[in-house]
């Protein structure tokens, strides 16, 4: 079986944009093409370009269920 799909290297992880649909263990071989990403039309300022890189950080709170803890600060 072969499927193509998407992600992002994140150091030696690769993170696919979609489930594989392939059990735990299963061995693959994977083969990669580099996307070239796309230019911006207009030149991004040094402030605007970080803020987009703190944005696309991921941030994991530990919780596998944020609605558990939505009136946690509330008045």
């Amino acid at each position: 079986m072969t499927k193509t799909i998407h992600g992002k290297i994140r150091g030696r992880i690769i993170e696919l944009d979609q489930d594989p649909g392939m059990a735990e263990g299963q061995k693959v071989e994977v083969r990669m093409t580099a996307i070239e990403p796309l230019k911006p039309t207009t030149p991004m300022s040094h402030g605007l370009a970080k803020i987009y890189e703190i944005l696309g950080r991921h941030h994991s709170s530990g919780y596998k269920d944020t609605a558990q803890r939505h009136n946690e600060h509330q008045p």
